[in-house]
This record gives structure tokens, sequence and C-alpha cells, in this order.
């Protein structure tokens, strides 16, 4: 019998248009990188045509299995630097993931993180799965398209009433102008929760219990990416038994490498040794 993946990511993989460039962009496509480059058997269940150009170097990963769920369209977003602050704006959107677009088995793999940006796993994807721990990336449950395209914030039932069986939340200072309040709140539900913050590294909230993590030391190049790469990072660690503030601090630490340079930066299977080791449980 083939033995489940460690992980499970799910959520849309995108096509950014960046200066000019065209990336290959969405959280869950750096989450199942990273975790892959860390050494970890992971499960990405996606959105998007079959034929889409840019996953080429997701399928040619050893250590990550695909599901697609066949979509006409990819989510496409615009980057504007053009103003003083980042404007950013939906061109397209792939087909929502719904619970059944999970595979019956992936459902039971230990850890999952689940990493929305146009608002396409909701509330009954969650509910749906079987793991021990549960992490969601909430930008995608932050912010909607206005009438032109460009994001604007808002707040998804997922955020204000949390799913069953959600247990850590991570997201962006950036994300939301109520992101403190959110934060607490999402404390208050029982969640452990990450707030990040760039270059002031992260707040850290369970419960009653709030700590400071500062950011590690790097030098940074291209910080695309940074924080969804700290959730996955929260959560691999949470899930091999740290602590809530030494899951962060590595968290941190592993971030700091993707930020040096393009892609995943200077990070390789070398920052494994950030993680505690595998557990049983795990």
């Amino acid at each position: 019998m083939t033995s489940l993946p460690e992980l499970l990511v799910v959520g849309h993989v995108t096509r950014d248009f960046i200066r000019g460039e065209t990336r290959l962009g969405g959280a869950a496509s750096f989450s199942a990188r990273v975790a892959t480059t860390l050494g970890i058997q992971t499960a990405l269940v996606t959105a998007a045509p079959l034929d889409f150009s840019l996953l080429a170097p997701l399928r040619m990963l050893p250590r990550l299995s695909i599901h697609m769920v066949p979509s006409p369209e990819v989510t496409t977003f615009e980057l504007d630097y053009s103003g003083p602050r980042r404007r950013v704006i939906q061109r397209a959107v792939a087909q929502p993931i719904r619970a059944e677009d999970i595979p019956e088995a992936w459902r039971d793999i230990p850890v999952a993180y689940v990493a929305p940006v146009a608002g396409e796993c909701d509330r009954a994807l969650v509910e749906g799965l079987r793991s021990k721990l549960i992490c969601a990336g909430l930008q995608g449950w932050l912010r909607r398209p206005g009438a032109d395209g460009t994001v604007e914030p808002t707040i998804a039932s997922e955020v204000s009433q949390p799913p069953r069986g959600l247990t850590t939340g991570v997201f962006s200072e950036e994300d939301h102008p109520e992101a403190e309040f959110l934060a607490e709140h999402l404390a208050r539900h029982g969640l452990t929760v990450a707030l990040t913050r760039g270059r002031r590294g992260s707040t850290l909230r369970q419960g009653a219990q709030r700590w400071e993590i500062p950011a590690a030391p790097a030098n940074e190049v291209d910080p695309t990416g940074a924080g969804d790469v700290f959730g996955i990072a929260l959560t691999l660690a949470l899930a091999r038994g740290a602590s809530a503030p030494d899951a962060a601090t590595a968290a941190a630490a592993i971030a700091a490498r993707v930020v040096e340079g393009p892609e995943l930066g200077n990070l390789s299977a070398a920052d494994t040794r950030h993680l505690p080791p595998p557990s049983k449980a795990y």
C-alpha cells in the first residue's frame, strides 16, 4: 500500500504579471515548493487549465503529487507598483476548489495547509478534511475584486466564524486594515494566529498569550512570497511538536533564506535543520 504524503496543500496556483514579467505565483505554489525543498512528501490540489505551462516546474518536483481541477481559466493577478502603494488587480479567476475535489485518501493526510488567494477554498472544504492540524493562509478570505478588478478588503465568513477543525491562521498586516482586531478575534476562537509584518517580524497569538517574533537576518533581494513561506514553515514546525513561539522563530529563519533571491532564494534542503525532527505522530 502506498503511504500518504505528509502534507496537503490546497489553493490556486496563479499567473502573476509583475513589472513586465510573467511568473508562477500563488500561496499554494510557494508552499508546495518550499515543503518539497525541505524534504516533505507533499500533495497539492489546485485548479487551472490542464495545459497551464507555468506549472511545469512543479510537475518536475519528485516529492510533489498534483491533483488538478480542470478550469478554463487560471487565476491571474497584475501587480502595479506605479503609485505610492502596490495595487493588485485580479484579471481572471479559476474554478473554485470544492470539498469533493480533494481525493478521498488525501483527506486523511495528517497536516493540511489551505491557501486561498481568491476565495477558492470554502468552509465546507476545510471541514471535509480529516487532518490533525489544519492551517490556513487567510489572505484569500480577506480580499475581493472590485468593479475594475482592483483587490479590496473584505472579511469572509471563514474568518468571522472559523471553520470547524481549523487550528492555525496566518496573514499579513497588509492584508486588511483591521488586521490587529482580526488576529485577536481569531485567537479568541481558539486558533494559533500569526500576523506577519515583513522586516518587523511577526506577532503570534494563542488565546490570551502574545509573542513578538523578530525577523531573521537576511540580505533581502526579492520578498515575493515570504509570507506564504512563513506560513508553511510555521505549519510544519507546529506539526512536528514545536511550541508556537519556537515554530514562528523557525518559520522566520526559513523565510529569511527565501527573500535572498528570486523564486526560493537561497533556501535549500539544509534549512530543514530549523524544523524539529519528525515525530511518530507526524
